[in-house]
């Protein structure tokens, strides 16, 4: 941000209160303008510590006032000036008004405006008829605009625009303090480049310490990912941003969301943390993915970014759901691991192993399954479980539901075999080092052995006889997830465009007095 430092003046209630003429080329009076003078030729008349320069003038001493024309200059000490076509200037307030082509100046900024007030007494200067600041980067333009010299304090006010070689911004108010460096907006603002977009209601820019915050409908887009919040942080000189409160982020790359009450950013790292009751949601046309954490890491470019979720991870689609204590994504591998206890139900089936990967394109879009150790798939069925146990699985995806597996080493396999309407005529119980399934409808439809197969198909009253339950059976049926509520609960998510949202501000929100100076005609006749 910008602006420059405006010196002001010692207050003028102590000093003299009567208008000086200085010097004229000529002087002289005129019935037309009884007890006043007519002054001509390089005037220069002084109030209080400021000079006023200009080709034509009226003093009414009386009165304690003048009315100056043409290439006016009223210079307040050694760093303000202003330019005007004409002025009038009251002694006994100390208040000036300028118009036509005004401009006021320091050795950092320009002002120009048609109409400008300065009040000398309370060092206040304003315009309500639009103005242009310029400095060595910057240009400002907004329909009202006003300058505290004590307090070093600009504020601009309706259809606010700045223009730098960095961004652009468009506010209702925007205040300024030249000391600090900080500035103050309200109401609906926009802050934007061809990298990045900010939209907030409220805000504050620390243009020395380079520190941001932003709230009231506040997001930030930045090319593909947005990130929206009841409040806003932004530090510049570490790339690192945080939001508080319905915090959404948003992929539209890979259209996903994520939702917390607290959301950290390394914006060169490429890297996010989000870890205040976190929620994954991943759209696709088919299908939704919903994942919950206590915690999740995102960091990497895209196409190569890596994905955390750590403690009670818990995930649902409408084909394939799941549970473990942690899982870790490889968007370069477009592998997902799911670690410590994992369980996944797909369709009718219940998988769990030391670990589960799964190999995705995207997070809803399932490829392949991979268990490298402790194979365990079961299927409830009325009579008992179908339960498949093995050291090594590799499954395969079609339409997000599990379609076939191979099992490798000591695989085993306790199945119930049905006729077509349901009836049960036996239990086949067998091992072999290769088994291949296939499921059609979430269903077993065909089994295949290889290599030397071992087993037997019982009839029930054999099998209830024997061991029931392969060595390590676990069924976790209370456990599955069969629905998004048990996800998100019952809250309802919001994914509008934020572009699109409807500013919650009106002005009477601010409580501001607006300058109401009106434009007084001035003629001075020859």
């Amino acid at each position: 941000m910008f602006f420059a430092n405006l010196s002001a003046q010692q207050p003028t209630d102590s000093l003299p209160d009567y208008i000086h003429i200085l010097y004229a080329d000529h002087a002289t009076t005129s019935d037309k303008y009884p007890g006043k003078q007519l002054l001509s030729g390089d005037v220069k008349i002084s109030h209080n510590g400021a000079l006023l320069f200009c080709d034509k003038a009226i003093v009414d001493k009386a009165e304690n006032t003048a009315i100056a024309v043409g290439n006016v200059r009223l210079e307040q000490g050694d760093t303000i000036q202003m330019k005007a076509g004409y002025l009038k200037y009251d002694g006994n307030k100390s208040f000036a008004e300028a118009y036509d082509a005004v401009h006021l100046s320091d050795p950092k900024m320009q002002l120009s405006t048609d109409t400008l007030y300065f009040d000398r007494k309370k060092q206040e200067s304003f315009y309500t008829s639009g103005g242009t600041i310029v400095d060595s980067v910057n240009t400002l333009k907004s329909k009202i605009g006003k300058y505290f010299l004590n307090e070093k304090r600009f504020r601009f006010i309706h259809n606010v625009h700045i223009d730098n070689p960095d961004y652009q911004l468009d506010s209702y108010q925007l205040d300024y303090f030249t000391d600090s460096g900080i500035s103050n907006f309200y109401g609906p603002t926009k802050i934007y480049n061809k990298q990045s977009y900010i939209y907030a209601e409220k805000g504050h820019y620390d243009s020395q310490q380079k520190i941001s915050w932003f709230v009231k409908n506040a997001f930030i887009k930045h090319k593909n990912s947005t990130i929206k919040g009841d409040s806003l942080y932004y530090d510049r000189n570490r790339e690192y941003a945080t939001a508080t409160h319905n915090v959404v982020l948003h992929d539209s790359v890979n259209k996903t969301w994520i939702f917390t009450g607290y959301a950290q950013r390394w914006i060169d790292l490429d890297s996010t943390r989000v870890n205040q009751k976190p929620l994954v949601v991943s759209v696709s046309d088919k299908d939704t993915l919903f994942i919950r954490a206590k915690q999740f890491i995102a960091a990497g470019k895209e196409g190569k970014r890596r994905l955390w979720g750590y403690t009670n991870v818990r995930f649902f689609s409408k084909d394939f759901s799941g549970k473990a204590d942690s899982l870790y994504r490889d968007g370069a591998t477009k592998l997902m691991k799911l670690m410590r206890k994992p369980v996944v139900w797909s369709g009718k089936s219940q998988i769990t192993g030391e670990r589960i990967l799964v190999q995705n394109d995207s997070l809803n879009h399932l490829d392949s399954l991979i268990i490298p150790k402790d194979v365990f798939i079961i299927q409830k069925d009325s009579a008992g479980f179908n339960q498949i146990k093995g050291k090594k699985l590799l499954g395969k995806f079609k339409n997000n539901r599990l379609k076939t597996v191979d099992i490798y080493g000591n695989a085993e396999v306790i199945y119930f075999l049905r006729e077509e309407d349901g009836k049960l005529t036996g239990i086949e119980k067998n091992k072999s080092s290769h088994i291949f399934i296939e499921f059609e409808n979430d269903e077993v439809s065909i089994i295949r052995f290889y290599k030397q197969p071992e087993g037997k198909v019982l009839p029930y009253k054999d099998f209830i006889k024997q061991g029931r339950f392969f060595k390590g059976f676990n069924w976790r049926g209370d456990e599955q997830i069969s629905r998004k509520e048990d996800i998100i609960g019952e809250k309802r998510l919001l994914y509008e465009a934020e572009t699109k949202q409807k500013p919650t501000f009106q002005p009477e929100d601010l409580n501001i007095v607006e300058p109401n100076a009106k434009r007084k005609a001035i003629q001075i006749h020859e």
